[in-house]
């Protein structure tokens, strides 16, 4: 089951991006290397979808192609949607504070980030690691 932390970036006022780090507490699926290693469980998602390494600022810091994401205030809905492996990639509850609601509503844009860690505060290993991975997507808040 795939688990999401959402939170505005440390910028204040209009500069702050929305960011949602996805996660699972399951890291592994049932592919493994030829090694016998298993492998991430979004390792295919990542490759597919486009997404940078986090480290590559440039790369992640202008629209992903293929992606699109819809948060419904109302009932605090977030559906996010990517090409290939990554079609339908989370339709749900964000448990969004209001200072998220803001930024997005602000940049019209939200920050995907994702890593094999259980929780957004071991994030910084996995940069530190590079296996950390961001995506920025157009966003469209009602």
């Amino acid at each position: 089951m795939i688990t999401m932390y959402a939170w505005p970036s440390t910028a204040d006022g209009p500069d702050a991006l929305p960011m949602v780090h996805f996660t699972t507490d399951e890291q592994a699926g049932a592919e493994v290397t030829p090694e016998g290693t298993p492998v991430w469980l979004f390792d295919s998602a990542i490759r597919d979808g486009g997404w940078a390494q986090f480290t590559d600022f440039e790369g992640w810091s202008v629209p992903a192609p293929g992606w699109q994401a819809l948060y419904r205030r109302e009932d605090d809905f977030l559906a996010v949607t990517g090409p290939g492996s990554c079609e339908g990639w989370y339709e749900g509850g964000l448990g969004a504070e209001p200072d998220w609601v803001e930024a997005a509503a602000v940049q019209q844009s939200v920050v995907l980030l994702a890593a094999p860690v259980q929780h957004p505060s071991l994030y910084a290993y996995a940069v530190e690691a590079g296996a950390a991975f961001a995506l920025l997507i157009p966003l469209a808040v009602v």
